[in-house]
């Protein structure tokens, strides 16, 4: 018995190179020449606007412009434009988004919502007045007025009540202070009455010139309404047979299967409640296409930019695989979001270093291997900004720097400060324009994978990406390059290629992903399983201990490690992981793993001794370099690519008033070559230099020996091999 698994991961997918990114919600840009002269000083590939266009989203056609969900929701901006006036807006932006492309911005894109409506169903103001127009605006292109009052367009929850969004109870009269004294509602993306509305939007957004849009709320979708509950029915049905369904769902063939409720705190997953929330995730997927769809209309090309990947990887593959974009809305730190260094006050004089990073985001969604590239938003502190933490100009070029370097396609977020972030964005856009190369057509290049099971959240078990994300850190504290790798990709022939392979708190697997690990121990390959073993299948059926790898079944009580040969690889299994010590358990020589250490902690006090250290120094691809040196590599060898490395300075001080970058001189590198490959040539590129800079090397035992004299920010180092 099996379901028909979601496929994602394009065989045929490459890396592209990044961009530059602003967001303005400013309201001054219609028919502003000044604002078009502004942008035109330092144009990025990408401008996101606020609700500059003909009809919002959430009200119609109406006076205000700008801002997002909140901004505009009340008095004189929801005023609804005759369609005279709405024309005037038509034009207007056909002349603003001319008037950006030729100031130099490669492609502007307005701010529309998947789901937002404003207004009273009760008083029939905001949309609904829009909606009892309709019929005047059709001369806009808008289809016939749905049947479907606006009023059934919302989600629902299971006792049929509107659902509540951002803290307003829509069936009661009860106002959104944004919208006083009007209230904000959640559409359904599966409602055809809101479909129709949508893809009008769209198609206005189009027709004015506007190269995409960018969609917020993009992943906030959970309704148990008559269209989702019907549209569920197919769904099921095109993964599980009849007989599946009956045995698993307990639904005789031809009985419904309802959509499942969230499981009560501590109670255990269903599969319903699995399947529920994929079956929404397939919705929205099936939303955001449409939109595009509807566009492609009227242009020959729209890009699709959805909020919704922050906390959400398995959305990122199932709902936002085919977007151009997605959003990661990162918010909340504990220290900000900002990339860079932060010294944090413990008591009086003495300070702790942090380095923000945002590795996770960008690796993670170019391990998916799909359309989608992440674009990064970042804060100096939520809900208020800490002066500390702000984003300075060289931390600006971090931001850029790390999309470049982590991600495929990605950009980092910069606010329309012109004069403060002028020389940053024309310095990284000529960079990456003039050095594309450098980005273009690559695969990641890696010795070890770290399994990046992004649907364990769809099981409820957030365990795996917190320990997935400790282990990342732990590898960049390393130096060791390092690859992410999803459940589709996860095979004995993916896995084949790397040192080691990481299996952090993966608790649902399929038997053919234990089978590929197996696989690849008996070929020669070291397994390190950390925290929880499997325990389920993934129709949530519990894994017989006999039918899993020794070293996989449940650890004995009191015992934290677990060393096993088997073939010629082995398998080592840690309750936990070790404090600053993964990179050296990775590195660690097999004589040191087999000495028949009974705990943990005395593995990590044996990967102190003299062999083990040696062993971990000749491993890192920077021994000598310090925590504040990060590095990511690509390369793909069947087109005969250099290997292109990359190489940034987390200790650039975020802060109003920062110190000085200090530069790492000298740098020395230790870069595994592919097997086989001679170095013909390193040269180093960065955007703090007009030229590249020709290095010399040395060759030891498969490595390339590299000294990099000076380390600003960003230096990427493209190896030539024979």
């Amino acid at each position: 018995m099996g379901m028909t698994r979601v496929q994602a991961a394009d065989p045929d997918w490459r890396t592209r190179p990044p961009i530059t990114y602003v967001l303005d919600y400013g309201q001054g840009h219609i028919g502003e020449p000044d604002y078009i002269e502004a942008v035109a000083g330092s144009p990025p590939m990408l401008l996101h606007l606020g609700k500059d266009v003909v009809m919002s989203h959430n009200w119609g056609p109406i006076q205000g412009v700008g801002g997002e969900n909140q901004a505009g929701g009340r008095g004189d901006a929801i005023r609804r434009l005759t369609p005279e006036e709405t024309w005037e807006r038509y034009h207007a932006l056909e002349q603003m988004v001319d008037d950006l492309h030729a100031a130099g911005v490669r492609w502007v894109m307005p701010y529309i919502c998947s789901i937002t409506l404003g207004g009273s169903h009760i008083r029939r103001t905001g949309f609904w007045e829009f909606y009892d127009h309709w019929d005047e605006y059709s001369e806009f292109g808008l289809p016939p007025r749905p049947e479907l009052d606006p009023a059934d367009w919302m989600q629902r929850d299971p006792d049929g009540s509107m659902k509540s969004t951002y803290g307003v109870q829509p069936d009661e009269d009860d106002f959104y202070p944004p919208y006083e004294p009007n209230m904000r509602y959640a559409a359904c993306v599966n409602n055809p009455g809101w479909r129709t509305w949508i893809d009008s939007v769209a198609r206005l957004v189009a027709a004015v010139g506007y190269d995409g849009a960018f969609i917020d709320n993009g992943g906030t979708q959970q309704c148990y309404c008559r269209f989702c509950q019907a549209k569920y029915q197919d769904w099921l049905r095109g993964r599980y047979s009849d007989q599946e369904i009956q045995e698993l769902f307990g639904a005789a063939p031809g009985e419904d299967v309802p959509l499942s409720l969230s499981p009560e705190r501590g109670a255990p997953v269903t599969l319903g409640w699995v399947e529920s929330r994929r079956f929404w995730r397939h919705s929205i997927h099936e939303h955001q296409q449409a939109i595009k769809r509807a566009a492609l209309e009227v242009t020959d090309h729209f890009i699709l930019f959805p909020n919704g990947g922050h906390g959400r990887p398995a959305s990122v593959k199932n709902s936002f695989q085919d977007s151009d974009y997605i959003m990661y809305e990162l918010s909340v730190g504990d220290y900000g979001t900002n990339p860079g260094l932060v010294r944090s006050r413990i008591v009086g004089d003495i300070h702790m270093n942090v380095r923000n990073d945002h590795t996770w985001q960008l690796k993670y969604t170019a391990a998916v291997r799909e359309r989608v590239s992440p674009l990064l938003l970042t804060r100096g502190g939520w809900p208020q900004t800490r002066q500390n933490l702000v984003l300075n100009a060289d931390a600006a070029r971090l931001g850029n720097a790390e999309a470049a370097a982590f991600g495929s396609g990605a950009g980092f977020l910069l606010r329309p400060r012109w004069d403060q972030y002028r020389e940053v964005l024309n310095e990284y856009r000529a960079f990456f324009e003039d050095h594309a190369a450098l980005y273009t057509g690559l695969l990641p290049y890696a010795r070890v994978a770290v399994a990046t099971f992004g649907d364990q959240n769809l099981y409820e078990h957030k365990a795996h990406v917190s320990s997935a994300r400790e282990v990342t850190q732990e590898l960049l504290a390393a130096h060791l390059l390092f690859d992410y790798v999803t459940e589709e990709r996860f095979t004995a022939e993916t896995l084949r290629g790397y040192e080691a392979v990481v299996f952090a708190d993966v608790k649902y697997v399929d038997p053919e992903q234990i089978a590929a690990l197996e696989s690849y121990v008996e070929a020669g390959g070291r397994a390190i399983i950390v925290g929880e073993a499997p325990t389920h299948d993934l129709l949530v059926r519990p894994l017989a201990p006999p039918d899993l790898p020794e070293a996989l079944r449940p650890l004995e009580e009191g015992q934290s490690l677990i060393y096993r040969r088997q073939g010629e690889g082995s398998w080592l299994r840690m309750s936990r992981l070790p404090l600053d010590g993964l990179g050296a358990v990775v590195a660690a020589p097999e004589e040191t793993l087999a000495a028949g250490y009974s705990d943990l902690d005395g593995l990590v006090d044996a990967l102190e001794t003299e062999d083990a250290t040696r062993a971990a120094r000749a491993a890192s691809v920077a021994p000598e370099a310090g925590p504040g040196v990060r590095l990511n590599a690509f390369i793909d060898p069947e087109a005969g690519s250099p290997l292109i490395l990359h190489v940034l300075n987390y200790d650039t001080p975020l802060g109003a008033d920062p110190e000085p970058v200090a530069d790492r001189t000298n740098l020395q590198l230790r870069v595994p070559l592919p097997e086989g490959a001679q170095v013909t040539s390193v040269t180093a590129f960065s955007p703090d230099r007009d030229e590249p800079l020709s290095l010399g090397y040395d060759l030891e035992d498969g490595v390339a020996v590299v000294l990099l004299p000076s380390l600003h920010i960003y230096e990427v180092l493209r190896i030539e091999l024979g």
